[in-house]
């Protein structure tokens, strides 16, 4: 039975909420911006044989249920892995874009549109919707979105959001916070992740420019100690202030010795706080539900956080 101590906000008396997210699946994003070559075949990518499979034994390992965010396109392409390693281990399957889009280079209104339809339609989540009457492997429809870059396209993108059913979307932003659509009584949670908990952030050659616009790293690539120090300061962070917070992995980038060390060292913390009761270790969606429950827990500005990286 569920219990809030009168000082938490959160189940169990847990003194802060804390999702483990992953992000970006197989080749999409590299066929999204022409970087992989028409004749190298795809199904194959070294992030889901060989990183992902370490990824999931690591949270199997330590009792944790994670969100990925993958693009709709990988549903068509590793339906297997998806399903059998991802979905049936309790893990949620959170929606990316079709194709790993940067979501607010879709400027155009209809090419926004396009991309909701393809991605919940009969090529994306939509295959899976009917299955549980013909005996084979059912999927639900996506809770929530991570829009690929961090930033939406305003109130049209909240609307595109509640039409299609999402109850919730994780941007870049500060705090977790409830944002109404529509009218008063319509409203989306907003699960935010900020870029000082995401791994490119301290990876990628192209987060140079956002490192030294944050002024809080040098424009070199990280080493996985910087990260997981950076880290575990955030989750000692959030469990001082009580809110929620989202840290973020890249299979694709968690494909080094060093990396994987690095998860670890994050996975066995957040494992030791969950146990020693201050941390509420939870899917997106687990804590969507619970914020709908108590809507007084959040705010109603996440701080919409609008730096570009590239």
């Amino acid at each position: 039975m569920e219990k809030q101590h009168s000082k938490s906000k959160w189940p169990d008396s847990a003194r802060a909420a804390v999702c483990l997210t992953l992000d970006n699946m197989g080749e999409a994003a590299d066929l999204n911006r022409g970087l992989r070559p028409d004749s190298k075949p795809i199904g194959f990518h070294h992030s889901v044989t060989e990183a992902l499979p370490q990824i999931l034994s690591l949270l199997k390992k330590y009792d944790i249920h994670a969100t990925y965010f993958v693009e709709s396109w990988n549903l068509g392409v590793y339906e297997d892995v998806i399903l059998n390693q991802i979905a049936t281990a309790g893990h949620e399957v959170g929606w990316h874009a079709w194709q790993h889009e940067a979501w607010w280079k879709l400027k155009d209104e209809q090419e926004e549109c396009s991309n909701f339809e393809r991605s919940f339609g009969k090529e994306g989540i939509g295959r899976f919707q009917d299955r549980s009457s013909r005996n084979q492997a059912h999927l639900p429809s996506y809770s929530g979105f991570r829009p690929p870059g961090g930033i939406i396209n305003g109130d049209r993108t909240l609307k595109l959001c509640k039409d299609y059913g999402l109850g919730y979307l994780s941007p870049a932003g500060e705090e977790a916070a409830t944002v109404v659509v529509g009218n008063a009584d319509d409203k989306l949670v907003i699960l935010p992740f900020k870029w000082a908990t995401v791994d490119a952030y301290y990876y990628m050659d192209s987060f140079a420019g956002l490192r030294k616009m944050k002024k809080e790293y040098p424009g070199e690539v990280q080493d996985p100690n910087v990260l997981a120090q950076r880290y575990i300061s955030e989750i000692d962070k959030v469990i001082e202030n009580g809110r929620f917070l989202s840290l973020l992995f890249h299979p694709f980038l968690t494909d080094r010795t060093e990396r994987l060390e690095a998860l670890e060292i994050v996975l066995k913390y957040l494992a030791q706080k969950r146990d020693d009761g201050e941390i509420w270790l939870a899917r997106c969606k687990d804590v969507e539900h619970w914020i709908r429950k108590y809507p007084d827990i959040v705010g109603t500005d996440p701080g919409w956080d609008l730096s570009q990286w590239r």
